[in-house]
């Protein structure tokens, strides 16, 4: 019974490796964005742009509205805090990190929208490169300034990740019979390091895949048969 277990595993991982090994590059799909038509290209620009630029708003309004506290203290009594007519939206720490996210989500369609409509596929003049630098500088700020800065204020002061909260207390018989501690400090220090270094990590492939987004259509993709602007499948002549 145990061999035929280890068999199974075995065969298992060589089908997994096997598939690995075969299947195509990430990079051979980047195609597929140059092959876009027009409509089809300001179609899903015009759509993620409008989305993103909604959720920003969005995303703005909850925060802020979230952050207000649900009780103050007045006199040593907590009463709570009343918002007129939007005291019925939810409040608390969680709450405001959802809308974190929303205004994370959201910027990234607004940037993805913008490139569709306005350098994809678009021939290279000196006042389209100024846009898609504009664009680039603005996502270099937001996901490499913005974003940090917004994850250590929210741990610092919603969590209260500071130097003085212990998270983790290590053994002493395991560090020599000294004492040592790991605060909430360092770990938020530490996911914000892990966030930069992986997202740099990632904007480099990705320059990459831009790059050879204009290589053409593969050998081992499908061709796909040439159609006219009305639709119909084009001939060649005799």
């Amino acid at each position: 019974m145990l061999s035929q277990v280890l068999e199974a595993v075995s065969t298992c991982g060589t089908n997994a490796l096997a598939n690995a090994l075969e299947r195509p590059d990430p990079g051979e799909k980047m195609y597929r964005l140059a092959e876009l038509s027009d409509s089809r290209r300001k179609m899903i620009g015009g759509a993620l742009l409008t989305a993103g630029v909604v959720g920003i708003v969005l995303g703005v309004i909850w925060i802020h509205w979230s952050s207000i506290p649900k009780t103050e203290v007045i006199d040593g009594v907590t009463l709570p805090v009343v918002v007129d007519y939007l005291d019925w939206w939810p409040r608390g720490i969680y709450w405001k990190a959802a809308g974190y996210l929303i205004v994370l989500g959201a910027t990234t369609f607004t940037l993805i929208g913008a490139t569709f409509l306005w350098v994809l596929n678009q021939t290279m003049t000196w006042a389209r490169a100024a846009v898609a630098a504009f664009i680039t500088f603005i996502a270099l700020v937001f996901y490499f300034g913005m974003v940090p800065s917004e994850w250590l204020n929210f741990a610092q002061t919603d969590l209260d990740w500071s130097s003085q909260r212990d998270a983790l207390i290590i053994p002493p018989w395991l560090v020599l019979g000294n004492d040592v501690s790991i605060n909430y400090a360092a770990i938020k220090d530490s996911i914000q390091m892990g966030y930069s270094l992986g997202l740099l990590g990632f904007a480099g492939i990705l320059a990459i895949q831009i790059q050879r987004m204009k290589d053409g259509r593969p050998a081992s993709a499908p061709s796909v048969e040439k159609k006219s602007p009305y639709g119909r499948p084009l001939v060649k002549g005799s």
